[in-house]
């Protein structure tokens, strides 16, 4: 799990710096599992709406990440993928909408 860890604290850091400040209520969760074979997942209001109810919820599945991946540089790249995608969210963009 300190691996894992590792490689979801490294794709936080990816985060481009001005997109930052819309990120402090923002929370980074790892859950062993996803019940539904997700990567990740986004809880809360997007960036405009921000401040209107609980933090805002990354989860990222350390499971579905080590299934989908051969090798460990392969995992790291997948992690930073999945946070981004999820960052995404948080502003706003709708699945067609994001690179990942």
């Amino acid at each position: 799990m300190d691996r894992f860890q590792e490689a979801v604290e490294e794709a936080i850091a990816s985060i481009p710096e001005p997109f930052l400040p819309y990120l402090d209520n923002t929370r980074f969760v790892i859950e062993r599992s996803s019940p539904d074979g997700l990567l990740g997942l986004y809880e809360g209001a997007t960036a405009l709406a921000a401040g209107e109810g609980l933090p805002e919820r990354v989860t990222v599945y350390k499971e579905q990440h080590e299934l989908s991946c051969d090798t460990w540089e392969e995992l790291v790249e997948e992690v930073r993928r999945t946070i981004l995608h999820e960052v995404g969210h948080h502003f706003g963009m709708e699945e067609p909408d994001l690179p990942y």
